[in-house]
């Protein structure tokens, strides 16, 4: 039996239909009662679910189900629905009996209303509590390549309610404090059970309670839209099936049943990526039609995000591709020493005696020479494991406290991963953290892109869907133990042998990959949750490393000033030169830090996910296919990643080839693509015929075989993102009167900083034409600085001094920042 403890979010809306608003609106100050009373009870209410696999067998002759056990369900609308599944899960869910208690309290004090009210919050809390748990297996099961039904519960009007006694039997529910009585009545009265079936030849429900299958049509809860369609989902090599409603939206069911489109726009018709093969003729809007071709019309390609489920669907997701992720440092930093808060130290204990009884835990703290402290779980198993070794055993400490007590034959297995999550990338990297030395690398995107290209997007997600934070936490979450699977099963090693995570990204990053919320990052005066370096055991995220193991943050800057910068400042020792160094990190967030030993200053620039391809109209992120570099003085002009033929351009490509419009008059210094008779220089009169419309816009034909253009619109959001950057790189020089020529280096880190021409960057601007050629490409700097975190714990406490010596400027506040951004549009 496994037992999960959940955390829950109670929505006004839930309590207000269970008080019988169901299309009435309630007045003001019930609405007030209700959100005080919502927050207070967060306080008394435990969500908690036991739970356990059991299998069984059809009897032909009672036609009924038989357990293992002997017990039997012969009522028909359960062996009805149970028929193709090859075991239930059984579950006894409960809050406890806080919110219970405090309800009767405010009935017997004569505060009826409150009474109700927080009866209401109960009912709303467990109801939430059985949809979480439902989402779990669902979304496990279908990992599995399996369909789910719905919940079922004793006691409805098709169950007879002593079948909770087979739930019963079979699950130990006083493990979580729940118990049934003589009547069947379970105390907590804030609990339920039920059971669900698992199977490939059985219907998915949409949902943990499929209203369909109920005739109470005057249920305060009931779900009127009860019609389901099947979409079957081909993504890659990979399979799904979907119960979508009728009338919902194509974009939102796929994003929100773990299938991942690409999109830039987080689904609001804006980017037209989001494109799907239906295999059904289906009505096409003329907003859609902008930005599909007659071919991809013939062959069935449309926008997910216009269409409207009104039919089952057979559905193919048209990928971008594997993303060409940058893990490389270059080479130029290394780590001083290898100094881990984690170690692995052999002890060799007396064995107890009649003249010596001192306590396990008392011995091997005598022999480590200090009092250091342990976790129940180790401490468990610790007489265990000292027996089995004869009192000799290897004992992990982290800093002061031993996370694992294990035997003599692990001792060189000591492993670390340190991760620098991207707003559009993920790169990892594993370490034997005794030795310093790195195993493998791992990259990939990040999983959250479905739900929008840039920060700003995702926080409005996790505002706009009740579970939108649940989401792109977990998605980061089992990306993060994909990753740990991946290396255990490439490197022959048990996850329990890794120790510890380090992890960097931006401010948002960190936020969503904590599940903490990160709303008011979007909105004045833009405060985080957090900036501090924060560790938490991986259990409580449900990191699948060792489970007394730890992951760190390092710290961040502002709200805009992420780890992930600090930690570029770490490993390219700008806080220890003499010399004065520019620091740019140009992503949808152009960070940028001026400073050596003695200041370090920075801002963020809002440079927008344009450089990453996104919002170009045919931006691509760094995949095969992807243009990467023009030169129009070549032949061909392009080259793509990978070498294949041409089906977008990304964003070193973007720069390229607005620099070569630019050198060659195609393009003026406002930006405006010249016409014909305006082109004088020779090279650009050679591309006249490449100078056309595209959707009545002004465009530049860069690939005629794959039909792809430079259009105006994407040359002025180029501007827009260069001029954020080139205006904050003038301020924060400004703000220390310092000039370009005091300047002795500019390191250009990232994935974009280090695959961009250096020369197209000078030209169009992004980084001063004066310091070109004091420009340097580091690599991932942010990754190696994870990684010297988590090898060395003085590298960590550096990055602490680090974000405490940095001074923030936030440009909205500056009163020059328009001036500089206005000028900085100019090519």
């Amino acid at each position: 039996m496994d037992i999960r403890s959940y955390e829950i979010e109670i929505d006004e809306k839930s309590v207000l239909r269970y008080l019988g608003y169901k299309d009435s609106e309630p007045y003001k100050d019930l609405l007030d009662k209700i959100r005080n009373a919502i927050n207070d009870a967060y306080d008394v209410i435990e969500p908690v679910v036991c739970f356990d696999r059991a299998s069984f067998e059809y009897d032909n002759e009672n036609d009924a189900i038989k357990f293992l056990s002997g017990d039997m369900i012969n009522d028909k609308y359960i062996v009805e629905r149970l028929k193709g599944a090859e075991y239930v899960i059984m579950a006894v869910v409960t809050i406890k009996g806080g919110i219970e208690s405090a309800s009767s309290r405010l009935f017997n004090d004569g505060k009826y209303m409150n009474g109700m009210i927080y009866d209401a919050i109960g009912n709303a809390a467990l109801d939430k509590l059985c949809e979480k748990f439902y989402r779990d297996v669902a979304d496990y099961a279908s990992k599995e390549g399996y369909a789910v039904t719905e919940m079922m519960f004793p006691g409805d009007d098709k169950w007879d309610i002593a079948s909770q006694k087979i739930i019963f039997k079979h699950l130990d529910a006083s493990k979580i404090g729940v118990t049934l009585d003589e009547n069947n009545v379970m105390r907590p009265v804030k609990s339920l059970s039920f059971i669900l079936g698992i199977g490939k030849d059985i219907k998915s429900s949409s949902s943990h309670n499929d209203c369909s299958k109920c005739d109470f049509s005057q249920c305060i809860y009931r779900n009127e839209k009860n019609i389901n369609y099947l979409l079957k989902v081909k993504y890659r090599d990979e399979y799904k099936e979907i119960l979508a409603q009728d009338g919902a939206n194509l974009f939102k069911t796929l994003i929100e049943n773990g299938v991942p489109v690409p999109n830039s726009c987080g689904g609001y018709r804006t980017c037209g990526k989001c494109k799907v093969i239906i295999d059904d003729k289906l009505p096409v809007t003329s907003e859609e039609m902008k930005n599909l071709s007659d071919t991809e019309l013939e062959k069935g390609v449309r926008l997910s995000c216009f269409v409207n489920i009104d039919r089952d669907l057979s559905i193919t997701i048209l990928d971008e591709g594997e993303i060409s992720v940058l893990t490389d440092s270059m080479g130029l930093f290394e780590v001083d020493s290898v100094n881990p808060r984690v170690k692995k130290i052999r002890i060799k204990l007396d064995m107890p005696t009649l003249d010596d009884q001192r306590d396990d835990f008392k011995r091997i703290c005598d022999a480590l020479g200090f009092d250091a402290k342990i976790p129940l779980s180790v401490l468990k198993v610790l007489p265990g494991v000292l027996e089995k070794n004869g009192y000799n055993a290897i004992c992990v400490l982290r800093k002061n406290e031993i996370i694992s007590v294990e035997g003599s034959d692990s001792v060189g297995s000591l492993y670390g991963i340190s991760l620098d999550i991207g707003t559009t990338t993920i790169a990892a990297y594993l370490y034997d953290i005794a030795t310093g030395k790195m195993i493998d690398v791992f990259s990939g995107a990040n999983p959250q892109r479905s739900y929008g290209a840039d920060v700003i997007s995702r926080i409005n997600y996790t505002i706009a869907k009740e579970d939108g934070l649940y989401r792109l936490h977990m998605a980061m979450i089992e990306e993060i133990n994909m990753i740990v699977d991946h290396f255990c099963e490439r490197q022959g090693i048990s996850n329990e042998s890794i120790y510890e995570i380090v992890m960097v990204g931006n401010t948002v990053m960190m936020h969503l990959a904590l599940g903490v919320p990160a709303k008011n990052i979007a909105n004045s005066p833009y405060i985080p949750a957090f900036t501090s370096s924060i560790e938490v055991r991986s259990r409580d995220l449900g990191i699948d490393i060792n489970k007394e193991g730890y992951v760190v943050t390092l710290p961040m800057v502002s709200s805009y000033v992420g780890a992930d910068t600090v930690a570029a400042v770490l490993s390219s020792r700008i806080s220890e030169s003499d010399d004065i160094i520019l620091l740019i990190d140009i992503g949808t967030n152009g960070e940028i830090v001026l400073g050596n030993k003695d200041f370090l200053i920075s801002c963020s620039a809002a440079a927008g996910p344009a450089f990453e391809g996104a919002g170009i109209t045919f931006g691509l992120s760094g995949v095969e296919g992807a243009i990467d570099h023009v030169d129009l003085e070549r032949d061909p002009i392009f080259t793509t990643i990978g070498g294949k033929a041409a089906k977008g351009i990304c964003g070193s490509g973007i720069v390229d080839v607005v620099a070569e419009l630019f050198e060659h008059g195609i393009m003026d210094t406002t930006g405006r693509i010249m016409e014909s008779e305006e082109v004088v220089d020779p090279v650009g009169r050679k591309f006249l015929n490449s100078l056309v419309k595209y959707d009545d816009t002004p465009s530049f034909l860069i690939d005629e075989a794959g039909g792809i253009y430079l259009t105006q619109k994407d040359i002025r959001q180029v501007q827009l993102a260069k001029g954020a950057i080139q205006a904050g790189i003038n301020i924060l020089m400004k703000e220390m009167d310092i000039a370009e020529k005091d300047i002795k280096r500019v390191y250009l880190a990232g994935g974009f900083g280090s695959y961009i021409s250096i020369e197209s960057a000078a030209a169009i601007g992004l980084i001063p034409k004066g310091l070109k050629e004091k420009a340097v490409q580091i690599g991932n700097a942010a990754g190696l600085g994870a990684s010297f975190a988590l090898l060395s714990d003085d590298m960590l406490e550096k990055s602490k001094v680090i974000r405490d010596k940095v001074k923030y400027i936030e440009l909205s506040n500056k009163s020059s920042f328009q001036e500089e951004f206005l000028k900085s549009l100019y090519f």
